[in-house]
């Protein structure tokens, strides 16, 4: 093994092909995928909408996935198959930065196998993060790149060095607001440990926490200017409890626990009986280890300060990402034969999972159970617009995924609104409403309606289109309604 003047053993032939075999399952992954339907998935939908254009905020999530596909779409327009790419690129990025990690670590080929194949692991990353994650993948990857940038500036010693783990954090917090966790857990562990401490460099540090307050700041701006935004973002975590003092905090501390698991499983599973089994003292695995309790502290601290209620597994994805990193540096891989059920194990998910993600959609499994990508959305978008003739400027649509993926039939032409984000703008004389059966029936749609156009679903003349669910050829073709609204001389619309 070849090493640099620093002690730090330099990137393998087997890197090289570990990482080059991800990249070659993710984009076959995500090809059967976009073989299987043309449709996009809900979250990958909201990005269609957020992305029609540029600003300092949308939702309650950060906003820098939708900036980054907003610079992509100026160059291929809304593309599903841009879209599954720009994932990929975020898979292997982590990837990249869990080997870049391995090597500041010290840690022996086999051992950064080993955290690789960690990943196959956790259903966050193989299964979640193909089909539809976005602002936790990204955040992420961020969080990673930022965890291996501190390490390769404690070891360069020089003040620029620190600009790249303070653009790295940056990213992790516009990704996901909850990535402040990691962030102060990196920071606090590198504080905590002696010989961490005595490498880190003051101006260094204070640099890249300027870099992380500059870049962080006009979203932090635009956060307080929109106080309904902010309070989406705490309500989607802050529960009513009645009970106080202890009752209430063990409910919070099992909802923890309930998302940890979700979070963790089946990765602890073997997880457990390896680290058992051959766990080591070394330096890695005592920074490792000072980390994963730091911010498993400061998660317990926020969870205590804001009444969290309930977790998903992949709201922890930012933050506990690196588990399988601290396993490989914890453990001796040649004392145990778990190491080699890690492994292949890891290896074997990942290929059931990428057979599964496009096969559950081509193959009712459990009978005409229907996924989201077996809506023909895009093709009832091009019957609306032969329907129509031309499509509006401005296109009213009840749901953002029915919203996103007439895009990807339409374009960027029309402005598409929906209850999801609803742009300011002044509606022009014809206006084109498209709704779904449900939505239709829906009291908020209806407020939602009436304050855009002053009508309610009840006084349009609807009509539909419809088309057959896509490899669901018992199930009854799906139905979307649509109506024109048309101002009247006072400025309201009929």
């Amino acid at each position: 093994m070849q090493v640099d003047p620093s002690g730090v053993s330099r990137w393998s032939r087997l890197d090289a092909r570990w990482l080059l075999g991800l990249l070659v399952y993710a984009c076959t992954v995500a090809f059967l995928q976009m073989g299987a339907s043309p449709t996009a998935e809900l979250d990958q939908a909201e990005q269609l909408i957020l992305s029609q254009r540029l600003q300092w905020g949308y939702t309650n999530q950060p906003p820098l996935y939708t900036w980054l596909l907003w610079g992509l779409e100026q160059w291929t327009g809304p593309s599903l198959t841009v879209l599954l790419l720009f994932k990929v690129g975020l898979l292997l990025a982590l990837a990249v930065s869990f080997v870049g990690i391995g090597h500041e670590l010290r840690l022996s080929q086999r051992q950064r196998v080993l955290s690789l194949a960690g990943l196959a692991w956790l259903p966050a990353f193989v299964w979640e993060a193909q089909r539809d994650l976005t602002h936790s993948m990204m955040a992420a990857t961020m969080a990673s790149l930022m965890l291996w940038g501190s390490l390769w500036a404690v070891r360069r010693r020089s003040v620029w060095a620190y600009a790249w783990p303070g653009l790295a954090a940056a990213g992790a917090l516009l990704s996901k607001h909850n990535a402040v966790i990691f962030v102060v857990a990196v920071l606090v562990t590198l504080l905590s440990l002696p010989d961490w401490r005595q490498r880190l460099h003051l101006g260094g540090v204070f640099l890249a926490i300027a870099l992380l307050a500059g870049l962080c700041a006009p979203h932090g701006l635009w956060l307080l200017q929109h106080p309904e935004v902010l309070a989406q973002t705490t309500h989607k975590l802050i529960g009513a409890h009645d009970d106080a003092g202890w009752v209430a905090a063990g409910e919070l501390l099992v909802a923890l626990l309930k998302g940890l698991l979700a979070f963790l499983m089946p990765w602890l599973l073997v997880a457990v009986p390896l680290w058992w089994g051959a766990r080591r003292q070394s330096a890695a695995q005592r920074l490792m280890t000072r980390l994963l309790w730091v911010v498993m502290a400061v998660l317990l601290v926020f969870v205590l300060a804001i009444g969290a209620e309930s977790f998903k597994g992949r709201w922890l994805f930012p933050l506990l990402f690196f588990v399988p990193l601290w396993l490989a540096a914890s453990v001796d891989v040649e004392a145990s034969r778990a190491t080699q059920i890690m492994v292949r194990g890891g290896v074997a998910l990942a290929v059931l999972c990428g057979v599964l993600l496009p096969l559950r959609i081509v193959w009712p499994v459990a009978g005409e159970v229907q996924t989201r990508q077996n809506l023909p959305l895009v093709g009832l978008g091009v019957q609306l617009q032969q329907t129509w003739g031309a499509v509006s400027p401005v296109v009213l649509v009840s749901h953002h995924h029915v919203g996103g993926n007439l895009r990807l039939a339409w374009g960027r032409a029309p402005l598409i609104q929906s209850p999801r984000m609803t742009w300011p703008v002044a509606l022009p004389d014809e206006v084109m409403v498209v709704a779904t059966d449900q939505d239709l029936r829906d009291p908020a749609f209806a407020t939602w309606l009436r304050a855009q156009t002053n009508r309610a679903p009840g006084d349009l003349h609807w009509q539909a289109v419809q088309a057959p669910v896509l490899h669901r050829p018992q199930s009854p073709p799906y139905v979307l309604h649509w109506a024109r609204v048309k101002r009247l001389p006072d400025g309201k619309h009929t």
